[in-house]
């Protein structure tokens, strides 16, 4: 008999996924990893008012939660049911953001939360392997890649917004825009950079 999570979540086995790299042989190698960290972490999953404690990983390529319950590794969806997920030093949230045009459900890290919520949006491509792609003539192998993380933010419960440069997310603020400036320009804040956001907008929301 299902739980009352599995139910209200709609967890699929995760031996139902078809990732896209399924193609590949099981035998054949492949580097790098589709997920955030390949080990499992102890984690919450809080929906609603109910928290669920599980072992929890991110895979960032299909933009899936992999948990363990009962001893099966199940996946979670973006659904917007979910409130947070947390493991390790990882908090996720589910935000809608625009994905090659479209707008979608994905799960997003949180960075900071106040006045004005940061995000960042996780991203990992997979190469197809190549023959005699090496400069030496030695095949590659296939693999993925870590992409550059793309931040987003929004004030209070408005629209999720991607930050295209520092200038452009101060002139959406509804004060202090001189004062955050100056900041700005004084600890040479860059859209590109997570540490460097996360301090503004942590200066932001102390103001």
């Amino acid at each position: 008999m299902k739980n009352k999570f599995t139910v209200l979540i709609g967890v699929v086995s995760m031996f139902a996924m078809a990732p896209d790299y399924a193609q590949v042989s099981a035998t054949s190698k492949i580097d790098g990893t589709p997920y955030l960290d390949e080990k499992f972490v102890e984690g919450k999953i809080t929906l609603a008012d109910k928290i669920w404690k599980v072992p929890v990983r991110y895979n960032i390529f299909q933009d899936l939660m992999e948990y363990k319950q009962n001893g099966q590794s199940l996946v979670l969806d973006p659904s917007s049911v979910i409130h947070k997920i947390h493991f390790g030093d990882n908090t996720f949230v589910v935000q809608k953001f625009e994905f090659k045009g479209k707008t979608k459900n994905g799960f997003l890290a949180l960075l900071d939360s106040g006045k004005v919520m940061l995000f960042s949006k996780k991203g990992v491509l997979y190469l197809e392997g190549r023959k005699g792609g090496a400069l030496d003539g030695t095949d590659l192998p296939a693999r993925f890649t870590r992409t550059p993380d793309v931040f987003y933010y929004k004030i209070g419960d408005g629209e999720l917004h991607e930050i295209e440069s520092i200038k452009s997310m101060i002139a959406s603020f509804p004060e202090r825009q001189e004062e955050l400036t100056l900041y700005a320009k004084k600890e040479k804040v860059s859209h590109k950079k997570e540490k460097t956001l996360v301090q503004f907008v942590q200066y932001y929301n102390s103001l």
